[in-house]
Parts: C-alpha cells; structure tokens; sequence
C-alpha cells in the first residue's frame, strides 16, 4: 500500500461575530511519503492555513479577534442617530442589527449601507462589515477588490480582526507567485502580533510553503506549537503533529505526534483523525489498530475529510481491519475522488475496469484513466496507452496510445520515455 503523506492548510472561517468575519479555503499539497511499513495512502496536514494551508479546507472555525475599544453606547434608535446625527456607532449598530436580524427583519442591502455610512465616519469595524458584505455578496454583488479595500482600511485603521480578514481574502484570491501573497503573508502577521490564532496559524502555514516570503520549517513548527499550547486553535496542533510525523523542522517524533493528533482529534478536527488514523494502521507509534483505525476514517470521511475516505478505501480493500469489503471500499474511492484525490479516481478506474465491489465498466474506466492522464498524473498515462493500444474499453487508437506515452513522458515517468523511444523507433 502506497503512502501519499499530504499537507492542508486551510484558512480560518466563521460568521461574523463581534466584528471578525474569517473567510475559509482549502489547498491541498503532496509531501515525501512516510516511512515504515504498509500505509494507508493519504495523510493530510490541515493547516488553517491562512487561510492557507493547502490549502489548509476544514469547516470553518470561529475566531476570536482582539475587541475594539468601548465605544460610547449606541444611540436609543440607531436608524436616527446614524441619518440625523451622522453617528458613526449608531450606523455599525444599525448594521450589525440589520446583518443579525436582531430585533428586526433580516436584511442585507440594509445592512450594507449602513456599514458603508459607519465606515465613512471611521467606524473601522463597519469596514470590516462592509468588507464582509462585498466579499460573500450579501446585499449587493459580490465585489472582492472592494471588500479588499475596506478590509485594509479597517486594519489600517486598527481593528486586528479585519488582518486576519484582509489575508484570508487576499490568499484565495492569489494567484501562485503573486505580490498579493506577500500581502496576504504580512496582515497574517499583524494579526498574529494582535493575538488572533488563527492568524498566527496561517502565518505558520505560509512560512511552512514559503509562500508571500522565504520558507522557514522551524519557524512554522515552532509556531503551531505556541499557538498548540495556548489551547485556542485545534489545527495548529494538528499542523505540528504533521510535521513531527514527516520531520520537517524538527526531528521525527511519531509518539508526540500521536499525542496531539489525538486530541486534535477528540476537539473535532477531522484531518487530525484522519492523519492519527495513519498512524495507527502503520504502527508508526506503538502497536498497529487497523480496527480502531478504521473507525477514525469512516467518521472523518463521513464529516467530509475526502483524504480519509480514500484511506478507509485501502482499509477496506487491502483487509487490513479483517473485514474486506469491496463494495465498501469502492463507495469510498469514489467519494474520495469527487473531492479530488487522484489517487483515488485511479483506484476507483481500476476497481471499475476489474468490475471489483460493483458492475465492471471498462469503458468508463478507460475514459478516468484518459482525464487523469491530461490532468497530469504519469501512471493513469501508462496504463490509459496500454488501454488504447489493446482497443480495451474503447476501439484501438494508436494516436491516442502515443499521445499519453508523450504526456507520461514529459511528467518525467521513464517507462513511459523508454517505451515512446522504441515506439518510434519501428517508424
């Protein structure tokens, strides 16, 4: 069984309460595999990435940021105070009401415009309001360079909550290399330096990928453990457990990483238990718990961690929980390949072709070995050649057999080059 170690990292998420409006993504990246022994294939690092990590793609957490000064309190009828008087309190009061639906009818474009009216007169938290509105497209279209704007001058302006909003946002919207993720990697900072976890969580994540900066392995472990101590942010203490498990910035420590997987795990954290399920079917911290194991990934999947629908898949096909159960395993493989793990969509092809736990279809088999192929995977290449060549699962296509020894090829598989050099030597 393969072992396919995978980092997430994933940004913080939650409704905005008392101000701080965390967006949520989800980025996935592959790392060296683990050692020891058969393995089950995934293993995901969730990290709350910056809404980063890989990257990091969890349901959302709340987070809390630093509160705002007292204001003086809001005036008796908000609506007023804000339209008569240009009360700035009064206006994100009314915004907050109309956003809530507390004590009046829900109501978006309302809401809308009284954070616009709140954020004129300074209220940095109607910003960070507005900044919410624009980004989700409540009230209004969906405006991202907006909400950007706004998001940066509440956090100019001093409220901490809309850093880690302004980063999130700017990180989901990054394309690779971007200046925007060195924008992004900076508001995480302040963030951080004003206590929120989550950003110091996600700062960790980009100094983990060395995105919006230079990587730093030790700097990031050493800050999802800080921010693992402080008891406020259960990713982080999934991120550091992954990294004890591959070693990276610090030393290989699969006990201690057991340990905090573990009760990542008990906290909710579904790529925690998906990842602590690894370490179980492997041994890789004591004796091996196939069973127990098991159980982790079927409820992990369940919740919608796709990685460990694709372990519980190789659970349930390889028997290593003393149940085989193909039907089972192929349900898993491909809802693991829905949520775009390609080593599931090739296990599901091959599962599909050989008819195993369910009805053979080698023509659809053929076909998701000819998507991966031009999605980049070497192997679905090779085997979709073979395919073609034989005319199994489709007519015979000598074109489309060389065009996948081609693609295979130049994603670097030496069979594949071997076998396109005799190809064209019969010419």
């Amino acid at each position: 069984m393969d072992a396919i170690p995978r980092n997430r990292a994933r940004p913080t998420g939650a409704e905005p309460e008392n101000g701080q409006y965390p967006q949520g993504a989800d980025l996935g990246e592959c790392a060296d595999a683990c050692e020891g022994g058969p393995a089950v294939s995934a293993l995901i690092l969730r990290f709350l990435a910056p809404v980063v990590l890989i990257t990091l793609g969890l349901a959302p957490l709340p987070v809390q940021a630093t509160e705002p000064a007292a204001d003086p309190a809001p005036a008796a009828d908000p609506a007023t105070g804000c339209e008569a008087d240009r009360n700035g309190r009064a206006c994100l009061d009314q915004a907050i009401r109309l956003y809530h639906g507390k004590d009046i009818a829900q109501d978006y474009t309302a809401s809308r415009r009284f954070a616009a009216r709140a954020c004129a007169l300074e209220e940095m938290l109607g910003c960070n309001y507005l900044g919410a509105l624009l980004e989700d497209g409540l009230g209004g279209p969906v405006d991202v360079p907006g909400a950007v704007r706004n998001y940066r001058r509440a956090c100019d302006g001093g409220y901490s909550g809309a850093c880690h909003n302004l980063g999130q946002t700017l990180y989901e919207n990054a394309v690779k290399g971007s200046p925007e993720l060195a924008d992004a990697r900076a508001a995480f900072v302040k963030g951080c330096e004003a206590s929120i976890p989550d950003s110091c969580n996600n700062y960790a994540v980009m100094m983990k990928f060395g995105e919006g900066g230079p990587q730093d392995l030790v700097g990031a472990v050493s800050m999802f453990e800080a921010v693992c101590e402080e008891g406020k942010n259960v990713d982080a203490c999934a991120n550091q457990g992954y990294m004890l498990i591959m070693g990276e910035g610090i030393a290989k420590d699969p006990a201690r990483a057991a340990k905090l997987l573990s009760g990542a795990c008990e906290q909710g954290s579904t790529f925690a238990c998906d990842n602590y399920g690894l370490i179980l079917v492997n041994g890789l911290a004591g004796d091996r718990d196939p069973s127990r194991a098991k159980s982790l990934f079927a409820a992990a999947c369940k919740s919608g961690e796709t990685n460990a629908c694709y372990n519980l898949g190789e659970v349930l096909i390889d028997d290593l929980a003393g149940a085989k159960d193909l039907p089972a395993a192929r349900a898993a493989y491909s809802t693991a390949c829905d949520g775009g793990i390609v080593s599931a969509c090739s296990k599901l092809a091959q599962m599909k072709f050989d008819g195993q736990g369910g009805p053979q279809d080698r023509p659809a088999a053929r076909q998701m070995y000819a998507d991966l192929c031009s999605g980049g995977d070497a192997r679905s290449c090779m085997t979709f050649n073979v395919l073609a060549e034989l005319g199994e699962g489709g007519p015979r296509d000598r074109a489309a057999s060389n065009h996948a020894l081609e693609k295979g090829c130049s994603l670097g598989h030496e069979i594949a080059c071997s076998a396109l050099k005799i190809r064209q030597g019969e010419k």
